[in-house]
């Protein structure tokens, strides 16, 4: 099995408004949305504890972290006057699930984070969170 890379922007923390204004407002439809206190999967009984908008990537769990990232500032950086509210008042975050397949003969995926990240996470105060899972080579 092959490593994967999981980027996603979040916007969370947030009770005054709506999962729907905010997609509204940045004109983007969420890959998903955690509403607190209810289910966080259907499959689990864990409810959220927080609300949470979420933005994924277009690009495959196989794509490069810097090719993830890239395609997300293009987003950001074309609305930053729109993210730029939601980053002032709620809890905003890039966060990044990197599941390493050990025994799988690649390398470790990098996670660079290059002047133009910069740039846009000085303007807009978004956090950065990372995760990794160490993993067999092998689906259970």
């Amino acid at each position: 099995m092959k490593n994967e890379v999981v980027l996603s922007f979040v916007i969370a923390d947030f009770d005054d408004i709506g999962h729907e204004e905010i997609t509204k407002t940045l004109g983007i439809i969420p890959s998903r949305i955690y509403i607190k206190g209810q289910k966080k999967n259907p499959n689990f009984s864990g409810l959220s504890k927080r609300n949470r908008w979420i933005m994924g990537s277009s690009l495959d769990k196989y794509a490069s972290f810097e090719d993830q990232m890239n395609e997300m500032l293009d987003i950001i950086e074309s609305k930053i006057d729109l993210f730029r509210p939601f980053c002032e008042k709620y809890h905003c975050e890039f966060s990044c699930a990197i599941f390493i397949r050990y025994d799988n003969e690649e390398s470790t995926p990098s996670v660079h984070l290059n002047s133009r990240y910069n740039r846009v996470i000085k303007e807009l105060n978004i956090e950065f969170d990372v995760d990794l899972y160490c993993l067999p080579n092998h689906e259970n």
